[in-house]
């Protein structure tokens, strides 16, 4: 099964650090690509309808996707976690 979702508020490395480390912890997830060009994650996981579950990590993240709400304390959180990837990567 392969999931692509377009997200807000990818600025860096860092954030695809830490949105491959937030969904290749579900067992189910066999390979997370990030692609800085349109904004999206493609996401392979051996189980279908796991869509909304993908999202709502993303979400709580601080990378919702596009045509979601995207408060101002979800992106400040977004930058934290490009500072933490810059130290981590």
């Amino acid at each position: 099964m392969k999931e692509v979702i377009a997200i807000q508020n990818l600025k860096c490395s860092g954030c695809e650090a830490s949105i491959v480390k937030s969904l290749v912890a579900f067992p189910e997830v066999e390979n997370v690509v990030v692609d800085f060009t349109d904004a999206t994650v493609h996401i392979e996981a051996s189980t279908p309808k796991q869509r909304k579950k993908y999202e709502q990590t993303l979400t709580d993240a601080g990378y919702p996707p596009v045509g979601s709400a995207n408060p101002l304390g979800r992106k400040a959180k977004s930058f934290v976690s490009c500072a933490i990837g810059r130290v981590t990567k």
